[in-house]
C-alpha cells in the first residue's frame, strides 16, 4: 500500500462517506466476534475503529494481528454505529508492517496498573498510552511558547558548551568527565556563558538545553540531568526587571498551552488557571515571618521543600494566586555570581503551586567584587579566570534566571512525579533506557 496516501486517524472524521482512505498505526485492540471483527487503530493523533465483515477476503487473517503490531489499513469511511457517532473504516485490505510479541511486558492502556519504575523500564511502550503522549505534546508547546515569547522580546538564542572546566555552582555536584588529558565536567548550568555573552554585547540571550548535577536526590522533583530555559538580560535597574520578564513569559506560556492543548488537557483532566499580573513579591524575611505566624518552624536561613509547600498555601489564602516570587534571600544561600548587598542577595525564586520553578537574580558585574564573591564561597579565583577575565573589560548591569522545563511541565499538569514529565529520566540509579 502507498504510504504517501496515508492520513492520520483524526482525519477520518472529516472524510466523506465511502471515501477511500489509507491509515497506519498500532493495533491497540483486536476483537474477532465470529461474524465480524474490529480493530482499534491508534496513531499519534488518536484512535479509529476498523470494521472487518466476515465476507472480507482477509477476515481469516485478523487473528494473526497481535496487540501493538504496526499495521496499514486500506478501506472506506462509514458512519459508525458507536454511541459517539464517530466514523469508522470498513476494511478492504490490511498489511502487518511489524508484528508485536504477544507477551507485552506492560499494559499500554493503563487499565492494568503498572508501577512507574517498570513503566520507565519499558518507556517506549509506556509512551504509546495516549495520556502519556499528551504530556509530551504539552511539553512541546511549553518549549515553543517560551521560545516564541523570547523571540518577540528580541532575545538571541544560543547553545553553550556542555563540557566545561569549572562549575557555576561549585564542585560538590559536578560530574567529572574524561576529556583527553584535561580535567573537565558536565555543565551544571548555562549561567557563566550567559553572562559572558552579555559582556560580548548580545544584551539578551536564552537557551533551552540540558544541565547536569550529581545530587543523590530521590525526591519527586529532582533529576541528575534536566532541561532548563535559561535567560539573561543587560542594562537592568535591579532584579525586578527580571521578575517582570518571568511573569509575562509565564502568563504567555499558560495562555498558549490553554489555546493549543485543549484536547490534551481534557484527556489529562487538567485545568490551567492563568495567574493575574503582577505576581506577589514576598521577601525572604517576610516569608519566614508568615510561616512562623502560621505556627511553622522553618530553618533559620532557608525555606526547604516542606516549607515551600506550606508557604504556597499561605500565599494562595492571602493573594488568591499560585504564582509568586520570594526575593532578597540571604547571600550565603546564593551562588557567587549573585550580587551581595551587605549579606542580602539580589537573588530570588519563582514559586508555583508550592514548588520552586525558577532561581535567578541580579548578577555581580564588577570584576573586583566578583572575585571577592568567589573567594567568600571558598572557591579559587584561578579556576574561574576564563569567566572572570572578561569582566575586566566592561560588563553592564545584568540579571537572569533558569527555569526547569521538566518541573514546569510537572506542575502545570499536576503530575505526581517529575519522571513522568521527562522522556528518559536520569536519577542516581537510572542510566537506561
Amino acid at each position: 500500500m502507498d504510504l504517501h496516501k496515508r492520513i492520520p486517524s483524526s482525519a477520518v472524521q472529516h472524510r466523506e462517506e465511502n471515501e477511500d482512505v489509507v491509515i497506519a498505526g498500532w493495533a491497540a485492540e483486536v476483537k474477532n466476534m465470529g461474524k465480524i471483527a474490529f480493530i482499534k487503530l491508534r496513531d499519534r493523533e488518536g484512535e479509529v475503529q476498523i470494521v472487518i465483515p466476515q465476507d472480507c477476503p482477509q477476515f481469516g487473517k485478523v487473528n494473526d494481528i497481535t496487540k501493538e503490531s504496526v499495521i496499514v489499513i486500506h478501506g472506506k469511511v462509514k458512519q459508525g454505529k458507536q454511541k459517539s457517532g464517530a466514523k469508522e473504516v470498513m476494511l478492504h485490505e490490511f498489511e502487518i508492517m511489524s508484528a508485536a510479541d504477544p507477551n507485552l511486558p506492560i499494559d499500554v492502556t493503563g487499565k492494568i496498573p503498572t508501577g512507574l519504575d517498570k513503566r520507565l523500564d519499558f518507556r517506549l511502550l509506556d509512551l504509546r498510552n495516549p495520556k502519556h503522549l499528551a504530556i509530551f505534546k504539552v511539553r512541546n508547546i511549553i518549549n515553543w511558547a517560551a521560545r516564541q515569547f523570547m523571540m518577540k522580546e528580541g532575545v538571541i538564542e544560543m547553545q553553550t558548551p556542555k563540557i566545561i572546566s569549572a562549575g557555576a555552582e561549585g564542585g560538590a555536584t559536578l560530574f567529572p568527565v574524561l576529556y583527553y588529558d584535561k580535567k573537565a565536567y558536565l555543565s551544571q548550568s548555562q549561567q557563566l556563558y550567559k553572562q559572558m555573552m552579555l559582556i560580548a554585547g548580545f544584551e539578551k540571550v536564552f537557551e533551552i538545553g540540558p544541565s547536569f548535577r550529581a545530587e543523590k536526590s530521590h525526591t519527586m522533583r529532582h533529576f541528575t540531568e534536566f532541561t532548563q530555559i535559561d535567560f539573561e538580560m543587560s542594562f537592568i535597574n535591579d532584579e525586578d526587571d527580571v521578575l517582570k520578564f518571568i511573569e509575562h513569559m509565564f502568563v504567555h506560556v499558560c495562555k498558549t498551552v490553554n489555546e493549543s492543548c485543549a484536547e490534551q488537557l481534557k484527556l489529562l483532566g487538567v485545568t490551567i488557571d492563568v495567574p493575574a499580573l503582577p505576581f506577589p513579591r514576598v521577601t525572604f524575611e517576610h516569608a519566614m515571618t508568615m510561616l512562623k505566624e502560621a505556627g511553622e518552624s522553618p530553618p533559620e536561613d532557608d525555606i526547604n521543600i516542606e516549607m515551600e509547600k506550606k508557604l504556597g498555601v499561605l500565599i494562595q489564602k492571602k493573594f488568591k494566586t499560585d504564582a509568586f516570587f520570594i526575593t532578597k534571600y540571604p547571600w550565603n544561600q546564593r551562588a557567587f555570581y549573585i550580587m551581595n548587598d551587605n549579606g542580602t542577595s539580589r537573588g530570588f525564586d519563582f514559586e508555583y503551586r508550592g514548588t520552586e520553578l525558577v532561581s535567578g537574580g541580579q548578577r555581580e558585574h564588577r570584576h573586583a567584587n566578583l572575585c571577592k564573591n568567589i573567594e567568600a564561597k571558598e572557591l579559587k579565583v584561578k579556576d574561574f579566570e576564563f569567566y572572570t577575565e572578561p569582566f575586566k573589560y566592561g560588563a553592564p548591569t545584568h540579571g537572569g534566571f533558569g527555569m526547569g522545563v521538566d518541573r514546569l511541565t510537572m506542575k502545570l499538569l499536576n503530575l505526581e512525579n517529575i519522571r513522568e514529565a521527562c522522556l528518559f529520566p536520569r536519577d542516581p540509579e537510572r542510566l537506561v533506557p
